[in-house]
């Protein structure tokens, strides 16, 4: 029999909060975290909106020798998984891991038994690194020639310095390493992570994603590509609209999510409590384009359907969705299609609401965040809304959440894709 995988610990970081409670009760309120830009001149650039994350104190995490060698994803990304860890029940080591094999096995943890932390793993992943780190370095080489370039440098921009400082913090010597695939990056971080516990390789994972790229160049790019939004009608909170008629592109967001996966028996034995099950996931390739969804949604439906095989579940018993939903014209239009190859005419009565509506779009962190989301979902039995949903595209036809809605939740869906074509789901299942 397959092991089963469940969520013990969440933690986030995003526009709407920065812990996990404060984000949920700002979804369910329906409230947006997007605003203009004023890190950095727009007056050139396409766009000149994005959701950041506020009042974030890095202080809290890192000492201020340590802030300066890594980027702000790296500082989000820890706040996410110290978080995270702590509802399961994990506590930092005191000391720097020990060497030798026993000593990491007899490092105790609260909540009752010991932890083999040699079995306990991290995939914190971002899909573009510490972007802040690589463009002021290149600036001061620039600037003041190549000597000047920091000797941190390149581990504080390397992709995987997330993972490695939360593995060193915590002293966890599991597999521990960066994933990366565009938008796809979180849920595929989750997915993989749950499946190494299956496996049998981790008994403990900590999984998630996080990105801080809203910078000058990156917006410019996004930008240039067509593929941002800007303030519509001059509001930016009105700006992302997944699935809306007048839908003309995603905004940038930043943030951090964070899950402990756990073994079931592993975290029962030690007093953990179960928040959702990992039930099922499924993972493509459109194998199409480099940045367009697949024209009939093909790739992301085999995703779906993979998750489902995998979870035992049919169709049938998905209560709610949580899409991708980026709000492009393209890429909301090839999920519906996706969704319908899956769901049939029965899609039209499942709930849907996009997260991203109002986080924005958190590339690498997006599934990390979302995924919370829906885990929330199954814990309170309580569904956010979709904001910004004024006309739905008539080819569109969804049962969309505009206001907080109860439900009676067992099974929920999750998805996810991401540039060159990446597609992820997950099922997961009310504990």
């Amino acid at each position: 029999m397959r092991r089963r995988v469940v969520v013990t610990g969440i933690g986030a970081v995003c526009p709407l909060g920065n812990d996990v409670e404060t984000t949920w009760q700002n979804l369910l309120a329906g409230r947006s975290g997007v605003d203009f830009i004023r890190d950095f001149p727009v007056d050139k650039l396409r766009s000149d909106i994005a959701a950041s994350v506020k009042e974030f104190d890095v202080g809290k995490y890192l000492s201020p020798k340590e802030a300066d060698i890594y980027g702000r994803v790296t500082h989000l990304s820890l706040a996410a998984a110290v978080e995270a860890l702590r509802e399961a029940g994990i506590a930092p080591l005191e000391r720097a891991p020990a060497a030798d094999h026993e000593a990491a096995e007899g490092a105790q943890a609260p909540g009752g038994g010991g932890l083999d932390r040699t079995r306990i793993g991290c995939l914190m992943s971002t899909g573009m690194g510490s972007v802040d780190i690589f463009e002021e370095q290149i600036a001061r080489s620039a600037a003041r020639g190549p000597r000047a370039v920091s000797p941190y440098f390149i581990p504080g921009v390397m992709p995987n310095g997330a993972a490695a400082l939360i593995a060193m913090r915590y002293g966890l010597m599991g597999p521990s390493y960066n994933l990366a695939s565009a938008c796809a990056t979180g849920t595929h971080s989750i997915a993989t992570s749950a499946l190494m516990i299956e496996a049998g390789e981790a008994d403990v994972m900590v999984a998630g994603g996080a990105e801080a790229a809203t910078r000058l160049n990156t917006v410019a790019g996004f930008g240039n590509a067509k593929a941002l939004a800007r303030a519509l009608d001059g509001d930016p909170t009105r700006a992302s609209r997944p699935f809306d008629r007048r839908r003309h592109g995603f905004v940038m967001g930043e943030g951090a999510g964070a899950l402990v996966l756990e073994e079931e028996q592993h975290a029962r034995a030690r007093g953990a409590k179960p928040l959702a099950l990992v039930a099922g996931f499924g993972m493509t390739t459109d194998a199409q384009h480099l940045t367009r969804p697949h024209s009939t949604g093909l790739g992301l439906a085999l995703s779906l359907e993979r998750a489902l095989a995998r979870a035992g579940v049919a169709p049938e018993a998905i209560g709610y969705i949580n899409p991708h939903a980026t709000s492009t014209p393209q890429g909301d239009a090839a999920e519906v299609l996706a969704l319908r190859r899956v769901f049939g005419e029965r899609l039209a009565r499942i709930p849907i609401s996009a997260t991203k509506s109002m986080i924005g779009h958190l590339l690498g962190g997006a599934g990390a965040v979302e995924t919370i989301a829906v885990v929330c979902s199954l814990r309170d039995q309580l569904l956010h809304p979709s904001i910004n949903v004024d006309e739905l595209d008539p080819d569109c036809s969804l049962d969309v959440v505009r206001e907080q809605r109860s439900v009676d939740l067992r099974h929920a869906l999750k998805c996810s894709a991401g540039f060159g074509g990446h597609n992820c789901a997950l099922v997961l299942e009310r504990a």
